[in-house]
């Protein structure tokens, strides 16, 4: 098109924006990229969210303890390094990591940089700092529950900005929360939202040897919501889920 048409057509969609409102006309986008997504290792889940969790999006899991939300978030992250041989980073507010669980779930230590801020804002900026870095595959930050001892209107800014920020990175940044202890913003900027119950343990002989629950997608930007999916996770040495 010459620029003189350019010209004339730009006028006439002015003017008829001008009339009919602005959402009349627009040029079309181009269709987007699809999202990378993160393995979770539970196949069924991974299918019911299109791939895995999203790349470059902030995913909140929501669960009482022995729910899954840990085992969850901790062999997703053990998938992204078996896939990249990639650095991933655990903050621990509660100070409550344990190392050999990790390992137990799949996780190389060599490649785990476990963060130990001294509050929730501290928490939100080391995690702004590692994500910016671009050399994380994934970051969970362990728990979402601290940062309502922090100002409310100094964590629904960071998080805010957290969530434009990771959108440049190839990083997937998972937030772990209890039900009873949720953050407004947390759960606004959340691109995917994972409600997570435990259901029943199992048991062998008088052991208990790992127990079944179920995941809720709860929210899903990219994709469908609402979809239940049951999980089982068994001790055995190593920590098995579905898929790993």
């Amino acid at each position: 098109m010459t620029a003189a048409r350019q010209r004339k057509l730009a006028a006439l969609v002015a003017r008829l924006q001008v009339q009919y409102g602005p959402r009349a006309l627009h040029k079309a986008a181009p269709p987007a990229e699809p999202v990378a997504t993160l393995d979770t290792t539970f196949p069924e889940l991974d299918a019911a969210l299109g791939g895995g969790l999203p790349r470059g999006r902030i995913t909140e899991i929501v669960g009482q303890a022995t729910s899954g939300k840990l085992t969850l978030a901790a062999k997703a992250l053990a998938a992204a390094q078996q896939a990249q041989a990639a650095l991933v980073a655990w903050l621990d507010l509660p100070r409550t990591c344990d190392p050999d669980y990790l390992h137990r779930c799949g996780l190389a230590l060599d490649r785990l940089l476990v963060v130990r801020p001294r509050d929730g804002a501290d928490g939100l900026a080391l995690t702004r700092h590692l994500v910016e870095s671009h050399t994380l595959a994934a970051l969970v930050f362990d728990s979402a529950a601290e940062l309502r001892q922090a100002d409310p209107g100094a964590v629904a800014g960071a998080l805010e900005h957290l969530a434009m920020l990771v959108t440049q990175t190839p990083t997937a940044v998972i937030f772990l929360t209890e039900p009873h202890a949720q953050i407004h913003t947390l759960a606004h900027v959340a691109t995917v939202r994972l409600a997570l119950r435990r259901a029943a343990w199992l048991t062998r002989g008088p052991d208990v040897c790992g127990y079944t629950g179920q995941v809720e997608i709860a929210k899903h930007k990219l994709g469908r919501a609402g979809a239940v999916v049951p999980l089982r996770i068994a001790f055995n040495g190593t920590v098995r889920g579905a898929g790993m």
